[in-house]
């Protein structure tokens, strides 16, 4: 990466190229590991994937990938052990837990029709195996798990497919900490859709955090190597927020409500999926009181972790925001909660712009950077003394998070405005007077 961008952080798990060249971004860019920044979420180890065969195989359908890789998984699945029975007589329970986007760390509309596909595959060619969804009384019984999460082939070292896909899968043994097996198949581009799941869509803040960083070692790892211990340590809130998301998605927000409660209450729910899902079902509820005290905690996480990605996003061409979910005045209680607490916390802000990859390089640059123009205005405008403290830079379209270019609700992560806190000097040197760090 050139001096213009080799310092930018992010949050990308284990990818090897400038934050997600189609797909949220990648931790880090291609050839850039001088910055110590640039290690992972919160500085965990990043995800590293194996490098590609020598010839990579071909690119299938998605029905005929996930197939091959429910086959590969569970053809060798021995009866069941003592206390892992399924439903039906002598078949092994199976939980599976929602398969992620590696880019973005969230759920689609492609990983959610893998996982779909795959329970269907299972019930029909395999009756050894029971499917379970991923609910914190499957959890409980510590049973095989299958987790995976797809990749744009791009992403992947050698570059095999550049229009396709990757979907990596593992069965692991929760009892045992280990990977059983692994599987990788590539899909043709034409049959992912990288739109993001309801519960995504919905909500505010995409920092992917430790969770997801320690979902994607797992899925990288190979047979008999051991689940990444925070991923173990995390597995009651996972299914908290699994179980809550499927309650949202179904409008049952009280459900909803109660699940990402308990998670909070955990060692491990300090996470961005559990404070946008809190946000997510007092909203749904009509409680504006408690869910702006809810996006307050959610603004709070993200200062309190060095990055304060919240969901501020445009239309193609455009410096206007989208209503968020439909709503501008929830635009406009964003924008007030941020700036207040920004005055409270004596923060400094960097305020980002990005600009999906269409259209000229020079053109992009000029959009993203306008498009970090008006969310400062917007800020500045609600508290006046942090006019010298917030300071916006465009980035073109050089960090898309999807990247297709279809410019519609697919990749609208890559028409986004990304707010990072900086320091700020005892003497109160302004962020917009200190040096770019890029």
């Amino acid at each position: 990466m050139g001096p213009a961008g080799g310092g930018r952080r992010h949050w990308r798990a284990g990818s090897a190229r400038a934050t997600a060249a189609l797909l949220l971004g990648g931790l880090l860019a291609a050839g850039c590991s001088a910055d110590p920044r640039v290690t992972g979420i919160n500085n965990t180890a990043p995800v590293t994937n194996r490098a590609a065969p020598p010839e990579a195989p071909q690119a299938m359908p998605l029905d005929q990938a996930v197939a091959s890789l429910t086959h590969r998984l569970l053809a060798r699945v021995p009866a069941p052990a003592q206390g892992r029975a399924g439903s039906g007589e002598g078949a092994t329970a199976i939980a599976i837990d929602p398969f992620i986007d590696q880019g973005t760390g969230t759920e689609t509309e492609a990983t959610r029709s893998i996982v779909a596909k795959m329970v269907e595959r299972t019930r029909r060619d395999h009756p050894n195996v029971t499917p379970h969804t991923f609910t914190p009384d499957a959890v409980a019984e510590r049973p095989l798990t299958l987790l995976g999460s797809i990749a744009a082939a791009a992403e992947q070292p050698g570059g095999a497919h550049p229009d396709g896909f990757q979907i990596q899968a593992v069965l692991a043994d929760l009892r045992s900490g280990r990977v059983v097996d692994s599987a990788t198949a590539w899909v043709r581009a034409e049959d992912i859709d990288t739109t993001p799941a309801p519960f995504f869509r919905d909500s505010p803040g995409w920092l992917p955090d430790t969770a997801a960083a320690a979902y994607l070692r797992t899925t990288a790892a190979g047979p008999g190597e051991p689940v990444d211990p925070l991923y173990l340590q995390g597995l009651t809130v996972q299914a908290l927020v699994a179980s809550g998301m499927v309650a949202y998605e179904a409008g049952q927000y009280d459900e909803a409500f109660n699940r990402y409660v308990a998670a909070a209450q955990l060692p491990a729910g300090d996470q961005m999926r559990v404070y946008n899902g809190v946000y997510l079902a007092t909203r749904a509820l009509g409680r504006p009181a408690d869910a702006e005290a809810a996006f307050g905690r959610l603004v709070e996480f993200g200062l309190r972790h060095q990055r304060l990605s919240i969901r501020f996003l445009f239309p193609p061409g455009s410096t206007a925001l989208l209503p968020t979910v439909g709503s501008r005045a929830t635009n406009r209680m964003w924008i007030r909660q941020i700036a207040e607490q920004a005055v409270e916390h004596t923060a400094c802000l960097e305020l980002a712009g990005h600009a999906s990859p269409t259209g000229s390089a020079a053109a992009n640059e000029r959009l993203s950077l306008a498009r970090a123009e008006a969310l400062r205005a917007r800020l500045v405008a609600a508290r006046p003394e942090l006019r010298d403290r917030i300071h916006a830079v465009g980035f073109g379209a050089r960090y898309p998070l999807v990247g297709t270019g279809t410019d519609d609700a697919s990749d609208v992560l890559d028409r986004r405005v990304e707010i990072e806190p900086v320091a700020c000097s005892a003497a109160g040197d302004t962020a917009g007077a200190r040096p770019s760090p890029r």
